[in-house]
């Protein structure tokens, strides 16, 4: 590949940006992204124009491809293949295999086109293609690029379209006309919006459409507005058709001019893709970037949230600096406060003024009473003297001890309690504090006066500040030794504080660590993208491009040289390193030959519908009613004509239940049209069938042309709408609080994709409440022109519970009615018991699959619970359609389709399937007269064919156990009647003894029916369920791969989402649905499986009991009762209510989507998962088996005593008439020749079913 592009000036620029985004790319290890730049890079330099083809499998990418080549280059199919990157280019012919793990091949001329288009499909080993071709169809440095279908079921085929996309200039968007409206296209397309492609949309395949089902302008309308409301900005929308070119709304030659338009001013949009390109691996980096530290972010930030408080940086920095202080003051916390206290108490005795003027002078007089001259009086002067001196030391203690009172005690009390109220001291302390004061005695004053003092005022001063010193001393002992009782609970609370400050001031240097780093993280996602910004914006330099190292990053990779050898087939000519691709490709080629050869049963020529079947039932019933009169004429035997003539009636008036089963725009309704022969039903590309919609025969209370409609009830429809609310996390109490609900979500859009459908529900049934509120519950008759303003229009059909219509025509003659149940991927909870109803008790099952797009999920899990309970049915009632077999393009291709749809019935345990290619729009023209337009390869509808087999199958089949049975009780008749005729000719004496014997006989057979009972029934039921039980745990986890896969998908995990959580949490939520509903589905099966064990048993009590009674009359002929009809438990949805954080611990494994989808993390993931819902699947296990033994094993019992009761009647009603045959007026010549009517009416059926 040149560098063209060098010596184009606005080029220039770009490439010297791309130089430095790589560099910096490959500077931080992001070599994914830098290898992206790198293509980028080259497609740049050599002025190569990318135009790209998206879209789901099956929509026409690659046929279009093959259109505008003008040679079918390319493998197109309508089903899905493993598929690469594909580019297609102008240039000398070659074929370039680029390997995920080998050195490039290149393939030289000649080849082999087959094999080219093997290696197109194989997605295992191939990276991606690059074919160059000599052609004039695009023009040179123009490269169209096919890409695998974004729906596919392998991850790694949307990881591959995805990751090519940043080399694409402009992008068409390719859709299937049937499947404009699904989740993916407008998710998929927003995406590429979003990041600055343009994106043209490209509606393929619409022969299709029908006016007379939806004006086009209508449909136009319709997609142009679902894009419009989500948002997406496309260039422009075409619509096409390739099988039908001169179709009046296609768009081909606008198609065709707008690419050459693109073609000419490729310059333009090589500027363009480049910038688009950069910014989206820029975009791509920072999203894996983001990715990259999305884990440890949660991580930190649960962390932070854990520690609590504030999470702003610089708070926290605030915070620590608090906590650190605060820590600090209790650490010196006992010492500062006795420190304070005694600061405090020293001030408080220094400030004490103990020897007032007063005090003093007391002083003085005390003193001078302790001077040895001192004496008082004469007359008895000692005592005087003593008795003076005292008055005088009381006086001074008085006056001194009230002044430490007021000076010293109440200060130093005030004191303590301020300290003791500031360290929050207890109780005790604080009564202490109250009481506190300091005794002293008298003797402390006495004992301060020197012997001889003097009382001059030098002695007395020393006095009272000795008197004042050793009081305050008294008063800073006593508070001391009380404080110390303080400091000692100071003490303990500074350690108590110390302790969980330390906690605190640990916790808060974690959260700064974390708020720091978070912090970093930030900033250098936020400094990537000013870098890439700063890039991408800076003004153009051309001048800044270093040619040599655009030339070493351009340079072109060595290529092994390889050859197909196109004359044999053979493998090509190869290195060794690439031999076995080259093994593949043939084994691939082998396989695809195979193949097509494979023919499916009806798919071939039509056959004759065969009216055997209805004469053979009619003719039955003329027997009964023929063998009926003849029974009659004889008192004995005329308890046999009524059950006869009913059962003659029942074959005539025969019905037929038949249930269509299939997803939306597959074709139900259309095939129900073909069927009836009249458009009937409405028939759409958008989902129409939100109802059960039937088709019967008319009867005297409807005629021809009414049908009647059913409201659901103001229940069910707020059941239905809270459960789509429930998606969103929502619950509502009132209609007003759900009307709000709706109009919130319909704002703010969907999170999952799996909410999607519930948004339009909800925003149908808001829309029509004001109109069908009134009508809640009601039933209302409506002819068929009014039909359709019911059945099509969303806002009202949502609100209907079912929708009958009455008609004559050749289908309802036969006495068939026609089931159309809503698509199997409804979303209404309520539809899947209503087809687990019909897949139970219809008489026939279609299944409509859509050729185009023959699997959706939702066929799968439908498919999945037929072939669970296909094994229960008497008869295989499943017919398998695949409708508009019209768009085949070849026959071969037709044969693919059907080899294909075996293999995928196969998958479910149905092999051997009545399956039929069809096309029921050809049908119906068929039958109407009409023009049927384009019909591809077909010559016919194909409906004949299946018509054919479906009558004969109705006609003759199901008809063949009715007749049977019929046949069974007239031999019983006729057993009877024989042996009532011989009986009645015996002797008189034969007689006497019969009857004689017979009365014992019928009280020991009384006695065996009363006795009758399965004493082992309930012990064989018990393990008949745990063996059942056992291997439903089996399968469902068999099938959690496929679950969560479909769950845990790259359309919802992608790094471009922000955080991952709440789509891990979605994807967690659909994945526990999805194995809650197969969990009930399987139980539904199982409850099937049951009722057939407990079939096959009562027919063995049955058997039994027939050979008991034998023993006592040989003769006795003994026909079953009707089946007994079990009653099913409902089963609800398992895992509604599991508790979501046992799932934590599976869900944290995530990092990114890459190393999600791409390495072992989504194995690890599942496998977390599975080992996590082991025991609450056990618990439900455990539950509904309780649940089947209660509800089926009283039932079983019931069925037991009603066959013994039956068999109790037909015996009474034997013995009765044997007994009144061995009476004297019982004419055994007229029975023998009832016996002989029915005998020769037997023969008579013998001899014409064998011929």
């Amino acid at each position: 590949m040149g560098n063209i592009a060098i010596e184009r000036p606005p080029l220039r620029p770009w490439l010297a940006k791309m130089i430095g985004m790589y560099e910096q790319l490959q500077a931080v290890g992001d070599k994914e992204n830098a290898d992206k730049v790198k293509q980028l890079m080259e497609k740049t330099a050599a002025g190569e124009l990318i135009v790209a083809f998206c879209g789901h499998f099956s929509a026409g990418k690659s046929s279009l491809i093959n259109t505008l080549l003008g040679e079918p280059l390319l493998p197109s199919s309508p089903i899905p293949t493993s598929a690469n990157l594909v580019k297609v280019k102008a240039g000398s012919d070659y074929v370039r295999v680029f390997y995920h793990d080998d050195p490039p091949v290149e393939y030289e001329p000649p080849y082999d086109p087959e094999l080219i288009r093997a290696q197109c499909r194989d997605g295992e080993t191939i990276e991606w293609i690059e074919i160059s071709r000599e052609t004039t169809a695009i023009p040179p440095g123009v490269a169209i690029l096919d890409t695998p279908g974004i729906d596919s079921t392998d991850d790694a085929h949307r990881l591959a379209t995805e990751s090519a996309l940043h080399l694409a200039d402009v992008v068409f968007y390719v859709m299937d006309y049937n499947h404009v409206q699904a989740e993916l296209n407008f998710q998929f397309t927003k995406q590429l919006t979003d990041e600055g492609k343009t994106v043209y949309l490209i509606i393929n395949q619409i022969d299709k459409h029908r006016d007379d089902e939806l004006p086009f302008a209508a449909f136009r309308s319709s997609a142009t507005e679902a894009f419009r409301r989500w948002g997406v900005e496309a260039a422009r929308l075409f619509f096409l058709s390739l099988k039908a070119p001169a179709h009046p709304h296609n768009e081909w030659h606008e198609l065709s001019a707008c690419l050459r338009r693109l073609f000419a001013d490729k310059d333009e949009w090589l500027v363009r893709g480049a910038e688009t390109g950069l910014k989206r691996i820029a975009a791509r980096h920072l999203e894996q970037l983001c990715a990259q530290h999305a884990p440890l972010e949660q991580e930190m930030q649960g962390r932070v949230q854990e520690l609590g408080g504030v999470h702003d940086q610089a708070a926290a920095a605030e915070e620590l600096e608090r906590l650190e202080a605060e820590l600090a003051g209790w650490q010196t916390a006992p010492a500062r406060a006795e420190e304070t206290f005694r600061a405090e108490l020293e001030r408080v005795l220094q400030n004490a003024y103990l020897m007032p003027f007063e005090t003093r002078a007391r002083a003085e007089a005390y003193l001078q009473a302790r001077r040895p001259d001192f004496k008082v009086g004469w007359w008895f002067a000692k005592a005087k003297t003593e008795e003076e001196r005292q008055r005088r030391l009381d006086a001074f203690y008085e006056s001194v001890k009230a002044q430490a009172e007021t000076q010293i005690e109440w200060h130093v009390r005030q004191l303590l309690l301020k300290f003791g109220n500031e360290w929050n001291a207890d109780r005790a302390w604080l009564g202490q504090c109250q009481q506190w004061t300091v005794e002293w005695e008298q003797s402390l004053l006495a004992g301060l006066v020197k012997q001889g003092a003097d009382t001059s005022g030098a002695a007395l001063l020393h006095y009272t500040d000795e008197v004042a010193a050793a009081l305050k001393k008294r008063y800073r002992d006593s508070a001391l030794a009380l404080f110390a009782g303080l400091a000692e609970q100071v003490a303990k609370q500074a350690a108590a504080q110390t302790e969980v400050l330390s906690d605190a001031l640990s916790e808060a240097r974690e959260k700064e660590e974390l708020l720091g780093r978070l912090a970093g993280l930030k900033a250098e996602r936020e400094e990537r993208r000013r870098a890439f910004e700063k890039l991408i914006t800076a003004p153009g330099d051309a001048a800044a491009l270093d040619d040599n190292r655009l030339a070493v990053l351009t340079a072109p990779p060595d290529f092994r040289k390889a050859r197909h050898v196109e004359a044999t087939k053979q493998q090509p000519v190869v290195e060794p390193a690439v031999d076995r691709f080259a093994a593949k490709e043939q084994a691939l080629g082998q396989k695809g030959a195979a193949g097509g050869e494979v023919e499916a049963e009806g798919a071939g020529e039509s056959r004759a519908p065969s009216a055997g079947g209805k004469r053979r039932s009619e003719r039955a019933a003329d027997r009964l009613d023929e063998a009926a009169a003849c029974l009659e004429q004889a008192d004995l035997l005329r308890r046999f004509a009524a059950p006869l003539r009913d059962k003659a009636r029942r074959l005539r008036e025969r019905a037929f239940t038949v249930a269509l089963f299939g997803a939306f725009s597959a074709g139900k309704s259309s095939l129900a049209n073909a069927l009836l022969g009249a458009p009937l039903l409405p028939s759409s590309p958008n989902p129409t069938t939100a109802a059960i919609s039937k088709i019967a025969p008319p009867d005297k209370g409807h005629p021809h042309g009414t049908a009647v409609v059913k409201v659901k009830s103001e229940s069910q429809i707020w059941a239905d709408m809270q459960a789509s609310l429930s998606q969103f996390g929502y619950e509502a109490n009132t209609w007003e609080e759900t009307l709000r609900l709706c109009a919130r979500i319909a704002e703010s859009g969907a999170e999952h994709p799996a909410q999607k459908p519930h948004i339009a529900f909800l925003a149908a049934a808001a829309s029509g409440y004001e109109r069908m509120c009134s009508r809640f519950g009601a039933t209302l008759s409506v002819g068929f022109e009014e039909l359709e303003g019911y059945v099509a229009d969303e806002t009202v059909s949502c609100f209907l519970d079912e929708v009958v219509l009455y008609a004559d025509c050749p289908l309802t003659r036969q006495g068939v009615t026609l089931v159309d149940t809503p698509g199997v991927d409804s979303l209404n909870a309520r539809h899947t018991g209503v087809a687990f109803h019909y897949m139970k008790h219809a008489d026939a099952l279609l299944f409509v699959t859509y050729y185009n797009h023959a699997f959706s999920k939702a066929d799968r899990e439908f498919l999945l619970q037929l072939g669970r309970v296909k094994d229960a049915f008497a008869l295989d009632k499943m017919f398998f359609i695949i409708n508009a077999a019209d768009l085949a393009q070849s026959k071969e291709e037709l044969d693919a389709v059907v080899t294909y749809m075996n293999g995928e019935l196969a998958r479910f345990g149905i092999r051997f399937p009545r399956l039929y290619a069809l096309s029921s729009r050809m049908a119906l023209a068929e039958k109407t007269g009409a023009d049927p337009g384009p019909c591809g390869i077909l010559t016919d509808s194909g409906l004949p064919a299946f018509e054919a087999d479906f009558f004969r199958f109705l006609t003759e089949e199901l008809a063949e156990v009715a007749v049977e049975s019929a046949y069974a009780e007239l031999e019983r008749a006729r057993q009877t009647a024989a042996e009532y005729a011989r009986a009645a000719g015996q002797s008189e004496a034969e007689k006497a003894a019969k009857r004689q014997a017979l009365e014992a006989a019928k009280a020991k057979m009384r006695t065996v029916l009363a006795d009758a009972g399965d004493v082992y029934g309930r012990q064989a039921l018990i393990q008949e369920i745990d063996e059942l039980l056992y291997y439903v745990k089996q399968r469902v986890f068999f099938r959690l791969n496929d679950t969560f896969k479909e769950a845990f998908n790259p359309a919802v995990l992608r790094d471009d989402q922000g955080p991952a959580r709440r789509a891990l949490e979605r994807c967690l939520d659909e994945l526990l649905a999805s194995v809650g509903f197969d969990l009930a589905q399987e139980l539904r099966a199982t409850s099937l499986r049951v009722e057939a064990f407990l079939h096959k048993r009562l027919a063995g009590q049955f058997t039994s009991l027939c050979g008991e009674l034998r023993r006592f009359d040989e003769a006795l002929v003994l026909t079953p009762p009707e089946a007994f009809a079990f009653a099913a438990p409902e089963f609800a949805n398992a895992l509604n209510d599991v508790d979501r954080a046992r799932f934590a611990k599976a869900l944290s494994l995530y990092k990114n989507a890459k190393s999600f989808f791409e390495r072992d993390e989504k194995r690890r993931m599942k496998e977390e998962i599975e080992a996590a819902l082991v025991e609450p699947v056990d618990r439900y296990l455990a539950e509904q088996k309780e649940r089947l033994i209660s509800a089926y094993a009283k039932q079983y019992e019931t069925a037991v005593a009603a066959l013994a009761d039956a068999l109790a009647d037909q015996v009474d009603g034997y013995m009765d008439g044997l007994m009144a045959a061995l009476a004297e007026t019982a004419d055994s010549t007229a029975l023998s020749r009832i016996e002989a009517t029915l005998h020769s009416l037997l023969s008579r059926e013998d001899r014409e079913a064998r011929s």
